[in-house]
């Protein structure tokens, strides 16, 4: 038996029409065409990393291709290390952290990280 039958919708962003086959189901549900995803989530990124360094950006991305992120069992908030290497770990949420540069109300390298999480999920 072959998936051969077609059901069609449309992109919610750009209007085109979408094709699908019936093993395509999942990808049905999605307001979006895969061309229009990747624009939504890539200005979702450049928003969520406006103001910071590039340098904390990129240390954030480090943080988060290391496993140095770790959610919690609350919604948005994350346990994150610390670059001291001493085992110290922070509550790290998109809107604020508790590392000493977060408590001053610096932007830290651990909000950058949760806010490219959040944005990207």
């Amino acid at each position: 038996m072959s998936n051969t039958e077609g059901h069609t919708a449309k992109c919610l962003n750009c209007g085109r029409i979408r094709h699908f086959h019936t093993a395509a189901a999942a990808r049905r549900s999605a307001p979006y065409g895969r061309i229009c995803a990747a624009k939504v989530r890539l200005a979702a990124l450049n928003e969520a990393i406006r103001g910071f360094a590039t340098a904390a950006v990129d240390k954030a991305r480090e943080l988060i291709a290391d496993g140095g992120l770790v959610p919690t069992g609350r919604p948005g908030v994350y346990r994150s290390v610390s670059s001291k290497g001493d085992g110290t770990t922070y509550l790290t949420h998109s809107a604020a952290c508790n590392c000493p540069a977060g408590l001053r109300g610096r932007p830290c390298y651990h909000l950058a990280a949760a806010r490219i999480l959040t944005a990207t999920a």
